[in-house]
């Protein structure tokens, strides 16, 4: 008889038809028909058992979630069940070992010791199911005793078991994970670092080491930002405590063997925390002016740099070729609450400066005869303008990052144009008292640019009491620009400085976030536009202008009377018979004669001008290098003095004054006008040269003309057609062409 082993493991096995195929296979053999009959019915036998086994397993499957009790006792019965057949087929193989047994016959013993390892296993599954049947009262049991250990080495064992429901495994463990977390928190509230770094260790090596991360910094962050709110009426004190509080946690997380990102995430939460509290601070307007902003930025950068927050280290990237570093978000909360004042800090610092020590400047009022008194006060108000410009730019300029620095700077600048708006209306005063307009200071140099009225105290000699006030005034505003001049050069240097120095060096994480930036690369963009701080324009000009008109201010009344004066035309003068008198030389004119004599004076003058400049500041520049610095002009030789060159100054205004009013006379002159043009010109070119002056090239002009006609060297009837002329040279020759010798 042979059996195939495959039939038992088909599902189609039908146990009726197998036995009719074995009887019908059977042989007449006498001998071997005890031990077949013997063999076959032990093999059914088997088979009914095996069979019965298979549909208890199966049984015990559907009712194992919701029946353990039951499923226990029917795996007892299997259990004893299978103990009997086990025996007998002991005692079946001690038979058929006692006899020799046919092929068929050792065929059926091989295909029953088949089917024994296959119950051996069954019975190792039922094992096996009945040992975890009771597996979550056993998870239950050591989590409760905290042996998280044990616990989930239990479930590791019989995770992918046959029989076992996966959604209960998988509730285990989220028990074991939940009590394992549970106590984690309870150890990093407690800084018990062993049990944290014994249930973090746990946790990672089964794949949750970011929940350990996470509940770490949700812990400590809570206990943390508590201690923090609201319990410190200054940011020192605030951060103090909070530098206190990153050192101790830094340690404790150490310990209990936390990553470096743990750290950095935890500072992040309390730095959210700092920003509330400093931003309390900020609404409580206790942050004011570049001084106060300096203060909490100072204490914020200590404290950053405490924290290891503003170091290369901290968080550096590298992208493409360029080294870049992450701009910390702690750093970014801390110091969000001084951005916007940042931002707007040198707009407010100028208005602050507007309202208060420019105030008191604006308050200094000029009293007549009395310019070493102005000067005094306006000057030591002018210093104090400057010291709180300086010293709030020397704060701005710390504070605000690079990017905002120019035109914060610029913002603060715009008090020295305040400041020279003082001396502008100074100027106006000035004018208003003495009698001309502001705008005529641009034509300070220009003599015979028309004035309205010539009655005013600047068209006066300078022995008038009012003019000798108008000049004393002109010179105290002139020492009043010049040292506004030269703080303002002061101030803008170190601004600039500042500004080169801050774009030389590689900007901090700090300044990055307070720009907003997210990054920062090692090196910055310089274009040499970022420097170029626009100087604001002062009042120094015409501060010198102011002076020089009033020296040359006197000459304007009879440099107006000479295109109408009636000697231009004149003819020579008869006898009571009609005969004409002879006439063989002329005197200069009234008009040349009065520019002469204020010519000879003028030195005089501009001596006490400058004794006035000096005795109301000795150390202060000369009034004459002020003038012809700001009038960017200077006669004369080298090694002139620059008295002798203001003198020069004003001595070529009033030539080419006159040469200007000559050419407004009606052509032709007369003989008689010619001969007069000749003699007032002579004059007055006499009178500069004995100053040592440099005559105007317009006036040299004029007096070689004059002197050509009136020695008749030349025949000037017509223009030569062959000579190219100057408008001033065709004016001149038509004043002389038609006159009669």
């Amino acid at each position: 008889m042979e059996v195939s082993l495959e039939e038992f493991g088909t599902l189609d096995f039908d146990v009726k038809a197998w036995l009719n195929r074995q009887f019908a296979a059977q042989t007449n053999d006498a001998s071997a028909a005890t031990d077949d009959a013997r063999a076959q019915r032990l093999v059914t036998q088997l088979h009914f058992l095996a069979t019965n086994a298979q549909q208890n397993s199966d049984r015990i499957k559907a009712r194992f979630r919701h029946q353990a009790a039951q499923i226990g006792r029917d795996i007892a019965g299997l259990g004893k069940a299978v103990s009997a057949t086990q025996a007998q087929l002991v005692g079946l193989t001690q038979a058929v070992d006692r006899q020799a047994a046919s092929a068929p016959t050792m065929a059926a013993v091989v295909e029953l010791g088949t089917a024994q390892r296959q119950l051996a296993r069954t019975v190792e599954a039922l094992g096996l199911q009945r040992s975890y049947t009771d597996l979550p009262q056993k998870v239950d049991g050591l989590v409760e005793a905290r042996d998280f250990g044990r616990a989930w080495a239990l479930v590791d064992g019989v995770a992918g078991a046959a029989g076992l429901d996966a959604d209960e495994v998988h509730a285990c463990r989220e028990r074991i994970e939940a009590g394992v977390v549970g106590e984690l928190g309870r150890a990093v509230a407690e800084r018990d670092a062993e049990v944290a770094a014994r249930m973090g260790q746990l946790l990672a090596a089964h794949g949750q080491a970011e929940l350990v991360e996470t509940e770490f910094v949700r812990v400590r962050a809570q206990i943390g930002v508590k201690a923090l709110e609201g319990r410190y009426e200054d940011i020192g004190g605030l951060l103090h405590a909070a530098l206190a509080l990153i050192t101790e946690e830094r340690t404790f997380s150490e310990a209990a063997e936390m990553s470096d990102v743990v750290q950095e995430r935890l500072v992040e939460r309390f730095a959210d925390a700092m920003q509330t509290e400093i931003q309390r601070h900020v609404d409580r307007a206790e942050i004011i002016g570049a001084v106060s902003v300096r203060g909490v930025y100072d204490a914020l950068v200590g404290f950053c740099a405490d924290a290891g927050l503003d170091t290369d280290e901290s968080s550096a990237l590298s992208v493409g070729a360029a080294h870049v570093q992450r701009v910390p978000l702690a750093l970014h909360h801390l110091l969000e609450p001084l951005r916007e004042c940042v931002e707007r800090l040198g707009m407010s610092e100028a208005d602050r400066i507007q309202n208060g020590s420019l105030v008191a400047l604006r308050a200094v009022e000029y009293e007549t005869g009395r310019a070493e008194a102005y000067v005094r006060d306006a000057a030591r108000e002018m210093d104090c303008v400057f010291s709180d410009i300086s010293e709030t730019l020397d704060n701005l300029l710390v504070v605000v990052p690079a990017a905002m620095a120019r035109r914060a700077a610029e913002d603060v600048l715009v008090a020295v144009s305040e400041a020279s708006g003082v001396i502008s209306a100074g100027i106006a005063t000035l004018a208003d008292s003495a009698g001309f307009d502001v705008s005529d200071l641009a034509a300070a140099t220009e003599l015979d640019t028309p004035i309205a009225d010539l009655r005013g105290a600047a068209f006066q000699p300078l022995a008038n009491e009012d003019k000798l006030d108008a000049v004393s005034r002109s010179v105290a505003l002139a020492l009043l620009a010049e040292q506004l001049e030269n703080h303002t050069a002061t101030v803008v240097a170190n601004v600039r400085h500042r500004l080169a120095d801050m774009y030389s060096h590689p900007q901090s994480l700090i300044a990055a976030a307070l720009n907003g930036q997210n990054e920062v690369s090692e090196t910055m963009d310089l274009e040499t536009a970022d420097l170029d701080i626009e100087v604001p324009e002062i009042s120094a000009v015409a501060a010198a202008q102011a002076v020089v008109f009033l020296l040359g201010g006197a000459f304007r009344v009879p440099l107006e009377r000479i295109p109408a004066s009636n000697v231009w035309h004149g003819a020579a003068a008869r006898s009571s018979m009609g005969v004409t008198v002879p006439q063989f030389s002329c005197a200069p004119s009234e008009d040349a004669v009065d520019i002469g004599e204020k010519m000879h004076i003028l030195l005089p003058e501009l001596e006490q001008a400058v004794a006035m400049h000096a005795q109301c500041a000795p150390d202060a520049m000369p009034l004459y290098t002020f003038v012809l610095r700001h009038m960017s002009a200077c006669d004369g030789d080298e090694d002139d003095s620059p008295l002798l060159a203001m003198l020069a100054l004003v001595l070529r205004s009033v030539q080419r004054a006159f040469v200007r009013q000559v050419c407004r006379v009606e052509a032709p002159l007369s003989a008689l006008g010619c001969r007069q043009l000749a003699a007032d010109t002579e004059y007055i070119a006499s009178v500069a040269a004995s100053f040592g002056a440099m005559p105007d090239p317009d006036f040299a002009e004029l007096l070689t003309s004059v002197l050509r006609h009136d020695a008749e060297t030349s025949d000037i009837s017509e223009s030569p057609e062959h000579v190219e002329m100057t408008e001033l040279q065709r004016t001149l020759h038509a004043l002389l062409i038609h006159s009669d010798n």
